[in-house]
């Protein structure tokens, strides 16, 4: 397996995800957490064997932070993945929309909003979202700033459709914007939609 970047494995190791890579295992299925370097380390050769969405959609829903990634490593990935093969592995993402444009929310918090991929088609789940960040920075002592960003893109610039707890559209917009909330509407305890 030439040109791979097995680095920090163990010699079991190393041959556990040659087996895994020859058998078209999930990587972070069968690895975990320990996948996730490996993944960031070789996603090139995996997308050129074949092998690539499955571990890394796996892995990106379960990982809570990319802050450590960078979002332009983010986006070399997603770009690296076959968009068909990991739409099948995803929810349609025309499902029940009717138009080629779509319009998309993204909630934030905190001293600096950083770009994102996760966006939503329900304005209210941004803004709860930001909220609940917003109670975290103000617990940490961190400076805290919420606010609503919105974007419209044509259904083929998204990579896939996601349903965790929202319907959740991973794309880079070419163009966002920020949208005046009434500071009222960033309550935890107000009714949500």
């Amino acid at each position: 397996m030439a040109d791979w970047n097995f680095s920090g494995l163990s010699s079991q190791d190393l041959e556990d995800f040659q087996k895994a890579i020859n058998d078209g295992d999930d990587l972070r299925w069968r690895f975990g957490e320990r996948s996730l370097d490996f993944i960031l380390r070789n996603y090139a050769k995996l997308a050129e064997v074949g092998q690539l969405e499955a571990s890394w959609l796996s892995s990106y829903l379960h990982t809570s932070h990319f802050e450590q990634i960078g979002f332009e490593k983010l986006k070399a990935i997603f770009e690296a993945c076959d968009r068909i093969k990991l739409q099948a592995l995803s929810v349609p993402v025309r499902k029940g929309i009717s138009t080629e444009r779509i319009s998309l929310f993204r909630g934030c918090a905190g001293p600096v909003h950083t770009r994102g991929m996760s966006w939503t088609t329900s304005l209210d789940k941004p803004i709860y979202c930001a909220a609940w960040h917003a109670e975290w920075h103000l617990k940490q002592g961190t400076p805290n700033d919420v606010a609503v960003y919105a974007t419209t893109v044509h259904t083929s610039e998204v990579y896939c459709r996601l349903d965790r707890n929202e319907d959740e559209f991973l794309v880079i917009p070419a163009k966002v914007w920020r949208i005046d909330v009434p500071s009222s509407e960033f309550s935890l305890g107000r009714e949500r939609h």
